[in-house]
């Protein structure tokens, strides 16, 4: 069944700018910012680019209301898997609600000349999550490629347990033009002690991609 495809570029433009302008007005603010750095990068069941991936992210939020930008790029130079992602998101308690726009710079931080830049955006996500007892839920569909993806994630012990579902309504996205379990992740995390007042954060991850056949080993450290 299709369902609606909409473009929100402008929205989310319109949006970060409005926010930051607010937030800049408002003594009670926050602001973030750090990196990881993962052996590869593997999203949603599906590797991205080739080798070890820097992930930065800067965040600035007030109250309930949030917007941030997050990038992923390779640690050499034919790596391969360029990302650079702008968000706008709001808790509404029972929920949050976000927009991402995904963009992929060439090599330079260059984007390609038939139109698409990191306020235009290459694709469009809309999202929604919650919890319920216990469980995590993630609903997110992509308007450019109508692709959805729904995700429950909940802890075993100390082991953190993932099950995504994707769904190609148009494109190849997920389960290349079908539907299927494209990610199913076990993941953990732990605090490696450095000296008396510093412990580095790492963590790690067992990826399975059933519908692609595929299987990923990632270790990542947080700055």
């Amino acid at each position: 069944m299709k369902l609606f495809k909409l473009n929100f570029s402008n929205t989310i433009r319109t949006g970060i700018l409005t926010t930051i302008a607010i937030l800049s007005s408002n003594i009670s603010f926050s602001q973030d910012f750090g990196a990881d750095v993962v052996s590869s990068y593997v999203w949603r069941g599906t590797q991205f680019g080739s080798g070890a991936h820097i992930q930065p992210y800067m965040t600035l939020g007030s109250g309930n209301l949030e917007a941030g930008v997050w990038g992923s790029f390779p640690t050499t130079a034919n790596g391969g898997g360029n990302e650079l992602d702008a968000y706008l998101s709001y808790d509404f308690g029972p929920f949050a609600l976000t927009v991402t726009n995904y963009t992929f710079p060439g090599e330079g931080g260059l984007y390609d000349s038939d139109g698409y830049g990191f306020f235009e955006g290459d694709y469009t996500e809309i999202s929604g999550s919650t919890s319920i007892g216990g469980v995590d839920l993630l609903a997110g569909y992509f308007t450019d490629v109508e692709a959805l993806y729904v995700e429950l994630a909940f802890g075993a012990g100390p082991v953190d347990i993932a099950i995504g579902y994707g769904d190609d309504q148009g494109d190849a996205w997920y389960a290349n033009g079908g539907s299927g379990i494209v990610n199913m992740s076990f993941s953990g995390s732990k605090e490696i002690q450095i000296s008396d007042s510093f412990a580095l954060p790492v963590f790690g991850s067992f990826i399975l991609n059933p519908d692609a056949e595929a299987a990923f080993l990632v270790f990542g450290v947080s700055l």
